[in-house]
């Protein structure tokens, strides 16, 4: 009886809400597509040119969410999960320095901070500057 009740007791990690972040995340090893797929297309990502081309490959990965509102866990790491807190910058913001531009929405700028890109892609770590996209 202990044991039930000391397993009913265990917290639950919800993923924090922010109006001002979109998280964008590839679910590794329980993809509700096809874990198999979503590993191996995380690997063939992982050698892009670019931070903003690593993800724009990631977000062709089967069973890639942009979820508005909110922001990655602790839990959304490798293998898990690929994360990325995405936040909304008025677009006429110069971007700070180690922040990447990955789209921009009207007025609002999507931004990824580069340390983020790097912890996941060792190849995308050379890259020295992020200009704004054209």
């Amino acid at each position: 009886m202990a044991l039930l009740v000391g397993c009913n007791n265990a917290k639950v990690k919800h993923p924090q809400r922010t109006s001002n972040a979109i998280r964008y995340r590839l679910l590794l090893r329980n993809n509700p597509v096809s874990s198999p797929d979503a590993s191996r297309c995380f690997a063939e990502c992982q050698p892009a040119p670019t931070p903003k081309q690593y993800i724009q490959c990631l977000q062709q990965c089967p069973g890639f969410e942009e979820t508005p509102g909110e922001v990655c866990s602790s839990t959304d790491k490798p293998p898990e999960a690929v994360c990325f807190n995405v936040r909304k910058v008025p677009a006429k913001t110069e971007p700070s320095a180690g922040e990447i531009v990955l789209a921009v929405v009207g007025e609002v700028a999507l931004v990824v901070g580069a340390v983020s890109v790097c912890k996941l892609s060792s190849t995308q770590c050379n890259v020295q500057s992020f200009p704004p996209p054209k």
